[in-house]
């Protein structure tokens, strides 16, 4: 899993819920915005590439 997406019913600001990167075991509580598909989100630390199919995929499931 290096992917999370968690949604807070009681969110209203944000209802759509928020994606998570997991890095080297731990969830980093920043949420990521979906990225773009020419963009993909690079980790700095672990060097795993995420792309827009890995984001869908994550709502989808709730984590990949």
């Amino acid at each position: 899993m290096v992917l999370i997406y968690e949604s807070d019913p009681l969110d209203d600001e944000n209802a759509r819920g928020k994606f998570y990167h997991v890095c080297r075991g731990r969830v980093d509580r920043t949420p990521l915005a979906v990225a773009q598909d020419d963009r993909p989100y690079e980790c700095g630390q672990c060097g795993i590439e995420l792309e827009t199919e890995d984001f869908l995929m994550a709502l989808q499931k709730g984590s990949v």
